[in-house]
């Protein structure tokens, strides 16, 4: 079962706007502009934002999302938990949810309903319903709440 696209804490990376939206519309962008001729005659600020979306348009092809450290926040406590518990996901374990997971939860409303159907269905089933979920174009950020 590949977990590349699997958090720690229980998120699904395909669903984060980073991955899923922002590079389908910084592509398009991306194509208008160069149809355009912003290549040849934009002034210096252009051709930067031109690069800029080349860079957001691109999904890397190593990506390791959170399991390899590259995404989220550095010093994210629930990775360091998991990691450090050799656990798939937190919702594995027997004291699911912890407190770790509160703030974050409070951020990501569905983060602990998730949690549950990890536990009720099982890892592989649930990261076949977050693809379908893909489908339909829903993002975290369509429903995440401000943190503070």
């Amino acid at each position: 079962m590949d977990l590349t696209r699997v958090t720690y804490c229980g998120l699904y990376c395909g669903l984060c706007s980073n991955l899923a939206r922002t590079p389908k519309q910084a592509s398009a962008l991306l194509e208008t502009l160069v149809k355009d001729g912003m290549e040849f005659w934009g002034n210096d600020d252009q051709k930067a934002l031109l690069k800029e979306l080349r860079k957001l348009a691109d999904i890397p092809k190593d990506f390791t999302g959170c399991r390899g450290g590259k995404c989220g926040d550095p010093g994210c406590e629930v990775r360091k938990c998991a990691a450090g518990k050799k656990v798939e996901v937190c919702s594995s374990r027997a004291e699911y949810p912890c407190e770790r997971l509160d703030s974050l939860a409070k951020t990501y409303p569905i983060l602990l309903a998730d949690g549950k159907r990890q536990k009720e269905i099982g890892l592989e089933k649930w990261i076949e319903e977050q693809e379908t979920r893909c489908k339909t174009g829903f993002c975290y950020a369509d429903i995440r709440c401000p943190s503070g």
